[in-house]
């Protein structure tokens, strides 16, 4: 009961201090489409933007292409839904037409965030409208042009009041259009309706006056006044992001050397390939497979990239089926590979699923047991299952049932491992193939960011058998309960873990100097355990009670001082 009146406490300091939301109304026009029996849905970041497990409108739900239905109330093809959204730069979105993802929208690149992240994205102020023509990036039967400036050569740096644009498409009014950098790369960029025109003119402000302008040079400058000048051949329209002031690219691309030693491995007839986000994340392109010539199994690519900071992994195969990279914590960025690309030439040398060039040898298959606490959660119908990228083949599809065979409320299943000594896993309750059934954000402390805005678990195989410790579903240590203080002898009274298998923790804050005892007694009244606290101080008190010797079972823990006893359930195991 106790706990139930903490977590509505929790809710309405949560609520008390909420931050302001503002009403987002996402339209699209579906003329000439056939919009499928399934509805029309939108999906996004809307829960936790910024993929750190704080979630900015708590009562939404990142990515579910099934949850937010368009409606068209009077039938002119323009589907719409208001979502209410905290002010962030930058939400990433798709359309879906149907309910699942083999059915989302191709997206223009002029719209999309871009460096192979094919989402379209709005940045909300206040209270806004966003129409488009399904596959467009405008209303249909106009243009839309994407802006891009790169301010990395500016010799002042960027206006703290921030980079703008201005042209014929919006009067010559500078300040009004602004253009935002949310990835920090110095690339400014806005996404424009500029209507039926098929050319613009217009400069790039280092600020919101015209004295803060680009001088336009000679070679890209049209007109008496030195605009820069765009034909638009096409519907959705991507500028080069050139320099400010200037009529190309800031920098030239470095010649980066990728080297994966696949000594571990047993290559797979599809070869070996590197994805990344400057090349759209796609791994079967032929222009990204490595080749191993001299035979040694260290496979080798070079490519130009543009300098700067890059994510990447190697995939042993052609395609996100076949098997990819599962990076350990020390080099693991956002589930990927990190790099910062500069200079004329650079060299990525790695082993295939490590840290370092040279490999290590794998530790041997061996079993593991998994085990799960779900005395904080309702089981799904489905059961409770564990999904790895250990296992073969991978994640959702190499899923594996757990059971409760002794109905302690903790799951378990076995797996042999073999490979690498670093393993990500992660619990499911219920379909597998639901994200939301999947533990996330809970893991944020313990666990290792998967590249898709979640999180998984990590450990380090020893190539022994092992059974790991039980955690709670969704969090890093075992449950704890929080339990009635009735005939209150100390505060905050936590028992842990649950149920206890070795050692059964206490934890309280005492609210005076006295001597206290604690005794385990069973259901039928006998006395298992008794341990003499002696004298605690005031404030927080741990106490560790020895249990494995004790049969499995539901007993009660008595605290005493000699005149009352509190008392609490707990199992042992």
């Amino acid at each position: 009961m106790m706990k139930k009146v903490y977590a509505c406490w929790l809710s309405l300091c949560m609520a008390g201090s909420a931050v302001a939301q503002f009403p987002v109304t996402f339209s699209v026009d579906m003329a000439g489409q056939t919009v499928s029996p399934n509805g029309l849905h939108i999906a996004g970041n809307f829960q936790d933007v910024n993929y750190d497990g704080t979630a900015e409108n708590p009562s939404l739900v990142n990515w579910s292409p099934s949850t937010y239905m368009l409606t068209d109330d009077d039938m002119d093809m323009v589907y719409s839904i208001t979502l209410d959204l905290v002010a962030d730069d930058r939400y990433e979105f798709k359309f879906i037409n149907g309910n699942d993802w083999p059915f989302e929208e191709s997206i223009p690149a002029a719209c999309q965030v871009g460096n192979g992240n094919s989402n379209r994205f709005i940045s909300v102020t206040g209270a806004t409208t966003y129409l488009i023509c399904w596959g467009s990036c405008a209303p249909c039967g106009q243009n839309t042009v994407r802006f891009r400036v790169d301010m990395s050569l500016v010799t002042d740096g960027v206006n703290p009041v921030g980079v703008s644009v201005a042209g014929d498409f919006q009067g010559w009014s500078p300040g009004t259009t602004f253009l935002s950098d949310p990835d920090g790369n110095l690339i400014f960029e806005r996404i424009v309706n500029v209507g039926t025109v098929s050319s613009i003119e217009f400069k790039y402000i280092n600020g919101d006056d015209w004295a803060l302008a680009e001088i336009v040079p000679s070679d890209c400058a049209s007109g008496p006044n030195s605009n820069r000048l765009i034909n638009l051949t096409e519907t959705n329209t991507v500028l080069t992001a050139y320099c400010f002031g200037g009529c190309s690219t800031c920098l030239q691309p470095t010649q980066v050397t990728f080297m994966v030693d696949m000594t571990n491995e047993t290559v797979g007839p599809n070869g070996v390939h590197v994805a990344g986000n400057f090349q759209g994340w796609n791994p079967g392109s032929v222009d990204h497979e490595l080749t191993d010539l001299d035979g040694d199994n260290i496979y080798t690519l070079t490519v130009p990239i543009q300098p700067g900071s890059i994510q990447y992994k190697f995939v042993n195969g052609n395609s996100w089926n076949d098997p990819n990279e599962s990076l350990p914590a020390a080099c693991n960025v956002g589930g990927n590979r990190g790099a910062s690309i500069a200079g004329e030439t650079q060299e990525l040398h790695f082993c295939y699923n490590q840290c370092e060039a040279e490999c290590v040898v794998n530790p041997d298959p061996a079993a593991i047991t998994f085990r799960v606490n779900m005395a904080e959660a309702t089981v799904a119908a489905e059961g409770v299952f564990f999904i790895s990228g250990a296992t073969n083949p991978a994640w959702q599809a190499g899923a594996t049932q757990m059971t409760d065979d002794d109905a302690d409320g903790v799951y378990e299943c076995t797996v042999t491992i073999s490979g690498p000594a670093d393993i990500q896993y992660k619990f499911v309750n219920g379909d597998v193939d639901v994200t939301n059934n999947e533990e996330n954000s809970g893991l944020a402390d313990c666990g290792i960011a998967n590249g898709i805005g979640g999180f998984n678990r990590i450990h380090t195989r020893s190539g022994q058998p092992e059974t790991l410790a039980a955690v709670c579903f969704n969090e890093c240590a075992d449950c704890v309960i929080f339990v009635a203080e009735t005939n209150q002898i100390v505060n905050s009274l936590q028992v842990f873990p649950v149920p206890a298998q070795d050692i059964l923790s206490v934890r309280f804050s005492s609210p005076v100097y006295q001597n206290l005892t604690l005794r385990l007694v069973s259901l039928t009244g006998q006395v298992v355990l008794t341990q003499d606290a002696g004298m605690v101080k005031p404030g927080d008190q741990t106490i560790s009670l020895p249990v494995s010797a004790i049969a499995s079972g539901i007993y009660f823990l008595e605290i005493g001082d000699g005149a009352t006893n509190q008392v609490v359930r707990v199992a042992v195991r």
